[in-house]
């Protein structure tokens, strides 16, 4: 440690000397790889040994570093300043290094760090270091063995807010258990220090919240009466405790948000009233919109509105009222909690006249959330009620559609186009009654202007086509298409829309299956403006994805072989214009798929049922008709290009929709040596299911290879034994050919 006072002169040459020997590290790593490839024994085996020497030379140093600064934090004689930069060094190294992190604990490094955090807890720095190094060394154990010790608040509230940090970035569910027992027990105990009981009130919050198993041990230690008592000692205490009454507010909330039973607990030690009253004596800062959310929960839409009509003058009031009301409202079921919505919707209209009136100062924030507010209150009682049965969702509606005739101004105004837009679509697909109602006010033409001018916005635009999808369907995206063919993002929405209309395979908020379709008639008209569309702008990659994307959906519910030639057109020139775009190239090859196995098309030319012998003839030629297109196009050139260039997980749809059109144009047994050659990986086993899934749904395609696929999959299995998948689908293959046999034989027969 002596050494150290003495060492100004040696840091400024190790620092100069730092660049050139980083290059010396280097040249050992790449000496030790090196030798690995080296054919002469003599060579390799003194290379190695010159590596492995360099290598254990700064291995030791590096080891001896750490021990160099434990000893200095652990010395007692050594002095603040020499501790604080001890303890700034080894956080730094323990930060991103396991083997340093393991370095200092075998050196005792955490009995250290205790000892310099109790001789010198008056210095900040080094407390704030020596913290750090603890939660590196040990993690929340390690902190939380720091709480046991009689140290100063200041340095008790460094530690709970290092604690509360590493919370919000892991937690060990063992170790939450009795860091939440001491968590309490310090608060029950002890210091008065608003930071201290800041810091531990944060700490509790950032345990318990989404887990309701830790949230009733914090009720069984009595956590409730002790967070309620600090929240009303904190508001005698003037602004300086706000982060203290946040923090008790937010904690509160996440109980009674994660169980029904907290919050009732919370009711009877009277949280209701002192949240209520926090908010009726509101300093308008953070925590009065925490504890409007915390009296959502904790009291229902009502006592939020009882309490927002207490503080009219409380932006913060205010804010926190919409919040909590935008978050709950949609949720509602039970009829008690439904039948307060007019009422709730009511206000909200109120208040929704009064800050977009002129005179109002009110900012775009709070306009925004009355919109949001709004929104979820509609969505909650659109399932329960049909034009004319409850005014206040009239007007609201009628609203909400006024609101898209205004121009927009700026950010928030787009965002609460966006919000009324989602809204009104999604009320159409709850309760398609709501659909004629708003036709009859014009809904079409509101939709229609907000598509036209709002193209600056593609969110706005998506938003726009969505709504427009569940007012009238296909035909009137089809119709917007027709006429905004020379603006990109409007093409895009289109498709977009599109693809939520016709992909049965989606899942979630956004589907629009209820929407109106088109008769499979007019498919191939809707194709040929596909393409058309797809042309203007064969540069921009995402838009050729989404219309090879709307193809593919499209050709799937044609008649069969009615895609016009440009429709295929477009989609080659897609796939050739972007060959190095992994999602281009994989919607070019689901539509490939798609034109040649149509789902739709039930009857052929002249009402032909394609059930019938004829029926099965003529959809065979035209099948092989839409084949001969592809094979000239180059579709086979395409499908072996990405099994070969895409063959990473990351492409599993691209790999079966290539493995799958190669198989249906060049045969069972080509795709099968593109897989060989491919080697194991996630071609092969991709490959493997998709020719699984087409040997199920076209059998007669391995006649005359049967012996051949066979071999092929068996030797392939055999090569990868730990392939899960794959011998999985290997086997359903195997399964096929043998089918394939026994029909074969009895044919024969």
């Amino acid at each position: 440690v002596d050494a150290m006072h003495n060492g100004g002169q040696m840091a400024a040459v190790a620092a100069r000397t730092a660049s050139s020997t980083v290059k010396a590290f280097y040249v050992i790593k790449e000496l030790a790889k090196l030798s690995l490839q080296v054919r002469h024994e003599q060579l390799q085996g003194a290379a190695a040994q010159l590596a492995l020497e360099a290598l254990a030379h700064v291995e030791e140093c590096s080891h001896r570093c750490i021990q160099l600064l434990v000893r200095a934090l652990g010395a007692h004689d050594t002095k603040p300043e020499l501790a604080a930069d001890a303890a700034w060094m080894l956080h730094k190294l323990t930060q991103r290094c396991d083997v340093t992190r393991q370095w200092g604990r075998e050196a005792d490094g955490l009995e250290a760090v205790r000892f310099a955090i109790a001789r010198h807890s008056e210095h900040y720095s080094l407390v704030q270091w020596a913290v750090g190094t603890v939660q590196n060394l040990s993690g929340l154990r390690g902190l939380a063995s720091l709480l046991g010790a009689r140290l100063p608040d200041s340095v008790v509230a460094s530690i709970l807010w290092s604690v509360y940090d590493l919370l919000k970035l892991e937690r060990d569910s063992n170790e939450s258990v009795e860091l939440l027992r001491l968590l309490v027990q310090l608060l029950t105990e002890g210091s008065h220090d608003i930071e201290v009981q800041s810091a531990c009130c944060s700490a509790i919050g950032a345990v318990i919240i989404e887990d309701a198993r830790l949230g009733a041990l914090l009720v069984e230690l009595g956590g409730v009466p002790i967070l309620l008592n600090t929240l009303r000692q904190s508001r005698t205490l003037g602004s300086a405790t706000d982060t203290l009454t946040c923090a008790c507010i937010n904690t509160l909330a996440s109980l009674a948000k994660a169980s029904s039973s907290h919050a009732e607990v919370i009711r009877q030690h009277g949280g209701v009233q002192v949240l209520a009253q926090l908010d009726a004596q509101g300093r308008g800062g953070c925590e009065d919109e925490a504890a409007m959310w915390a009296l959502g929960y904790l009291g229902g839409i009502g006592t939020v509105l009882q309490a927002m009509s207490h503080a009219p003058a409380s932006q913060a009031v205010v804010r926190g009222g919409l919040d909590v009301i935008a978050e709950l409202a949609c949720q509602l079921n039970a009829p008690y909690e439904v039948s307060t919505l007019p009422e709730v919707l009511q206000a909200l209209l109120n208040l929704w006249c009064q800050i977009s009136s002129p005179s109002q100062t009110t900012g775009h924030r709070c306009r925004k959330k009355c919109i949001g507010a709004i929104c979820s209150t509609v969505t909650g009682l659109v399932p329960h009620a049909d034009p004319g049965q409850c005014p206040e969702l009239d007007r609201a509606v009628l609203g909400l559609l006024e609101v898209q005739t205004q121009e927009i101004a700026g950010d928030a105004d787009v965002e609460i186009a966006e919000l009324t837009l989602e809204c009104l679509g999604r009320l159409m697909l709850i309760r398609p009654s709501w659909q004629r109602h708003l036709q009859q006010f014009g809904a079409e033409e509101v939709f229609s202007q907000r598509i036209r001018t709002g193209r600056t916005h593609r969110r706005m635009l998506k938003y726009a086509f969505w709504a427009s999808a569940a007012l009238s369907g296909l035909p009137f995206v089809c119709k917007q298409l027709q006429q905004h063919l020379r603006s990109a993002d409007t093409i895009i929405a289109g498709f977009c829309t599109i693809i939520d209309i016709l992909d049965d395979d989606l899942e979630g908020d956004w589907v629009l299956r209820q929407a109106e379709r088109c008769d499979e008639n007019a498919v191939p008209g809707v194709l040929r403006l596909i393409s058309e569309a797809m042309e203007g702008y064969l540069g921009d990659a995402l838009l050729q994805s989404r219309g090879c994307h709307c193809v593919g959906l499209l050709a799937a519910h044609a008649p069969l072989g009615a895609a016009p030639r440009e429709t295929i057109a477009a989609v080659f020139a897609a796939v050739r214009r972007h060959d190095r775009c992994s999602y281009v190239a994989r919607d070019a090859c689901y539509a490939f798929h798609a034109l040649l196995e149509p789902v739709g098309g039930g009857l052929g030319p002249a009402g032909i049922n394609r059930a019938t012998e004829d029926g099965t003839r003529w959809a065979t030629e035209r099948r092989e008709a839409v084949a001969a297109l592809l094979r000239e196009g180059g579709a086979e050139a395409i499908c072996r290009q990405c099994l070969t260039e895409f063959a990473d997980i990351a492409n599993v749809e691209l790999l079966e929709e290539a493995a799958v059109v190669l198989c249906a144009l060049a045969g069972v047994p080509a795709v099968l040596v593109v897989l060989a050659e491919a080697g194991p990986g996630p071609a092969r086993t991709v490959g493997i299911k998709a020719l699984a899934e087409f040997s199920r749904q076209q059998p007669l395609k391995l006649r005359g290879c049967v012996e051949a696929v066979a071999n092929a999959v068996m030797a392939m299995a055999a090569e990868s034994m730990e392939d899960a998948m794959l011998q999985q689908n290997a086997a359903l293959v195997l399964g096929f050919c043998e089918t394939c046999r026994i029909s074969e034989g009895v044919q024969q027969i």
